[in-house]
């Protein structure tokens, strides 16, 4: 989500496709108030330029080619800032003719609660979670030193909370943790799959009813949506066909065909990650 994320009650209203990508959008203000404090402040342009440089550096130009954020999505936005005081409107003019309220600045407090907007997506694809280490690591001290004193906390508070959100080692390991537990959690499913498919195996060759084994199997655990819905019961309320489907062939199917290689790809991204928190560990 958009700032909300650390401060609920402050921007607690949803703006759809912007809050779906609110860790580039995040970024794209605390870039486009970094970049254009020598003109006096930033355009709402800015923000969308930086949205589409952050994207493209993460391929989505590629996986997502429709992909983009309208002038009107950002103004909604900097209006949500601008109402919590974490945004003002800049008179600071870099030329003449610049009217007032065209050029923005966040606060402090602004800037705060954007870097730890940026930081606190969970579970977040790779290519997020490498951006954000990246623009961790690359542009801290930058945002660090956009901090003027004039945040409602006091900045030396301000700075701490922009140090650590934007602490590219922690980040690195907090992802790393997360791709360790999406790998625990596919393996799992890999094993239980296709321990489900030998029980069912050797239970058929026994000649035992499907009913018998669909209890036998929950009886077995490792199915993860017991609490909504038990094994039993789903496996029961389909039809014959399916049934005696899922029981032979469908349990199986999905641990080689889907879970298999989301844990390869799931073992490839932990080391990825461990391989960058070893560099930024030094």
């Amino acid at each position: 989500m958009l700032p909300s994320m650390a401060r609920p009650s402050a921007l607690s209203a949803r703006l759809g496709y912007v809050d779906t990508q609110a860790t580039f959008v995040q970024a794209a203000f605390l870039a486009a108030h970094g970049a254009c404090a020598r003109a006096g402040g930033f355009r709402v342009s800015d923000v969308r330029f930086y949205f589409l440089l952050f994207t493209n550096w993460a391929e989505h130009d590629v996986t997502r080619p429709s992909q983009d954020i309208d002038l009107t999505q950002v103004r909604r936005t900097l209006e949500r800032l601008r109402r919590a005081g974490y945004a003002e409107a800049s008179t600071r003019m870099k030329d003449r003719g610049v009217a007032r309220g065209q050029r923005y600045i966040l606060t402090d407090e602004g800037l705060a609660l954007l870097a730890e907007g940026v930081a606190a997506r969970d579970r977040a694809p790779l290519e997020e979670a490498l951006f954000v280490v990246c623009f961790a690591a690359s542009y801290r001290a930058a945002v660090l030193s956009r901090v003027e004193g004039r945040a409602r906390a006091p900045s030396l508070s301000v700075r701490r909370r922009v140090e650590r959100a934007l602490d590219p080692l922690r980040l690195v390991r907090e992802a790393h943790r997360t791709a360790s537990a999406v790998l625990q959690d596919l393996e799992e499913r890999v094993s239980a799959g296709l321990k489900y498919e030998s029980r069912t195996r050797d239970a058929l060759a026994r000649g035992m009813p499907e009913a018998d084994i669909a209890r036998e199997l929950e009886a077995a655990g490792s199915y993860q949506l017991h609490r909504v819905r038990p094994l039993a019961e789903l496996l029961l309320a389909l039809p014959e066909d399916l049934r005696h489907f899922e029981l032979t062939q469908g349990m199986g199917l999905r641990s080689r065909l889907l879970f298999s290689p989301l844990a390869e790809r799931a073992r490839a991204e932990r080391d990825v990650l461990a391989r960058l928190e070893r560099h930024l560990a030094g």
